[in-house]
């Protein structure tokens, strides 16, 4: 189980950078709200719902289990908050910010709008994706 492991989740790793690189250069401005979070604040919890995908614009986050233990860290430049993509998402981990953040947000119908116009089979890869990694997140 262990060999497939790192093949999608470097697949998903790779999506994410190639998504936040495409979206800082060629989405306008005006589908984007700036959001600013201070040192230690909560920006989802595990179980919410997920209605934005977030763009670190400045700053590191923490993901944290249900149980509170710090399991990752994202940082500048990356994004979070994937499952806003897929129809009735729910946040899988909790997001809380490691110094002041300034993030990029976009609406979850935006976004999935957004990434059908990159190409039609990226939101279906990313839902697999997303999938399995709920999956092994479970798992563990």
């Amino acid at each position: 189980m262990k060999s497939w492991l790192p093949i999608w989740a470097g697949s998903l790793l790779c999506i994410k950078r190639n998504l936040a690189s495409k979206i800082s250069k060629g989405i306008p401005l005006s589908q984007f709200t700036v959001e600013k979070f201070l040192d230690e604040e909560f920006i989802c919890k595990s179980g919410d719902p997920a209605t934005h995908l977030y763009f670190l614009h400045e700053g590191e986050v923490e993901l944290v289990s249900a149980s509170g233990e710090v399991f990752g860290m994202i940082s500048q430049g990356q994004s979070f908050g994937e499952a806003a993509i897929l129809k009735g998402g729910i946040r899988s981990a909790s997001i809380r910010t490691k110094r002041d953040v300034v993030c990029k947000v976009i609406a979850s119908d935006k976004a999935a709008e957004m990434l059908t116009s990159f190409s039609p089979l990226l939101v279906v890869i990313m839902e697999a994706l997303l999938l399995q990694q709920a999956m092994n997140n479970s798992i563990k």
